[in-house]
């Protein structure tokens, strides 16, 4: 395990990180549902939200921006939700596999992948704008 995680690491360091770009969206969130104006041209979208107590919704749509309703998803309790957005772009890059998958044909490219990740908070079943600087106003108790 711990060569797969320094493997990873150094892959990482080297500039894998580089194999996909930004996707470029803009956030169009309502009082429950997660969406997105896109800012480019993409496909084969995938939308996955997770949260507390093991929310986790997957959304993927293969030409038009995928939309998520948090209530009819499931999600209903208060707190923070992490969402990653991936597409593939227009741009191809070589493939580098040995990997015989068994086809007639060889691929040598792909298209190159994109994606968006971010937090929102929950509260009441509302998407409120989250605040990482906010405090809860403690009281405090006089000994």
């Amino acid at each position: 395990m711990r060569i797969a995680v320094y493997g990873l690491a150094a892959f990482l360091a080297a500039g894998g990180a580089c194999l996909a770009e930004d996707l470029k969206a803009t956030q169009a969130f309502t009082e429950s549902e997660i969406k997105f104006e896109p800012g480019g041209k993409y496909s084969n979208f995938t939308l996955t939200v997770t949260g507390p107590n093991g929310f986790h919704a997957t959304v993927a749509a293969k030409d038009a921006m995928p939309s998520l309703d948090l209530k009819r998803a499931g999600a209903s309790d208060d707190g923070i939700y992490h969402f990653q957005l991936t597409a593939s772009t227009d741009a191809t890059v070589p493939l580098r596999s040995d990997l015989d998958d068994g086809r007639p044909t060889r691929r040598t490219t792909m298209q190159q992948g994109a994606s968006l990740s971010g937090h929102f908070e929950l509260k009441g079943g509302t998407i409120v704008k989250f605040d990482p600087n906010a405090r809860e106003d403690v009281k405090r108790v006089k000994k």
